[in-house]
């Protein structure tokens, strides 16, 4: 009976009993490291470029300089995607050629394909320095000094700081006033991240 309880506590042996795990002095591989996020909102932001003023018109054929500054988000909509909470821009559109300039201010809304692709839709207001009445065969018939700003950009980020973007501008009132011919430039710009 002694012989069996020998062999029996011979084969079994208790987590005391095994060797201690071997030591490494090696950084764990299968820690990971995420990239750095890209996309700051919570910063401002500067934008500038160069547009093709009121392409397919009576004002086209001139260029345009932009400038803009992007506000940080300021608040969140609670239950709603990133995208849904918009940022507050103003800016302005200078033609170099005496057509009409413009200075807008709205809302922004980014929306991120991945951590380098954006794209953006904008939404507001301006005022212009463009003729009002459609008499001139050199400027757009704009009908009222206020019209609406909308468009939208295609953007890539080069790192957190710095991105470029083609973007698409329109000014219209709506059918609000007289005239109303709008405008549409198309642009490249960069932006950098405080």
């Amino acid at each position: 009976m002694a012989a069996v309880l020998l062999s029996v506590t011979s084969f079994g042996a208790s987590a005391s009993d095994l060797p201690p795990p071997a030591s490494s002095n090696s950084t764990n591989s299968a820690i990971v490291f995420a990239p750095p996020a890209l996309y700051h909102p919570e910063r401002f932001e500067l934008r500038g470029g160069l547009f093709a003023h009121a392409i397919a018109s009576p004002e086209g054929g001139s260029a345009d300089l932009n400038l803009e500054v992007v506000a940080p988000r300021f608040f969140t909509i609670p239950g709603l995607p990133d995208y849904f909470t918009p940022r507050f821009h103003v800016g302005g559109i200078g033609n170099f050629a005496g057509r009409t300039s413009y200075v807008y201010a709205g809302a922004l809304w980014t929306y991120n394909f991945n951590a380098n692709w954006f794209g953006e839709g904008f939404f507001g207001g301006l005022v212009h320095n463009g003729n009002l009445d459609d008499v001139s065969d050199h400027m757009n018939g704009l009908g009222c000094r206020w019209a609406f700003h909308s468009g939208g950009s295609i953007g890539y980020r080069l790192n957190d700081r710095w991105s470029v973007m083609g973007t698409f501008d329109h000014l219209s009132n709506a059918e609000i006033c007289p005239y109303n011919k709008g405008i549409n430039d198309w642009g490249l710009r960069i932006g950098y991240s405080l």
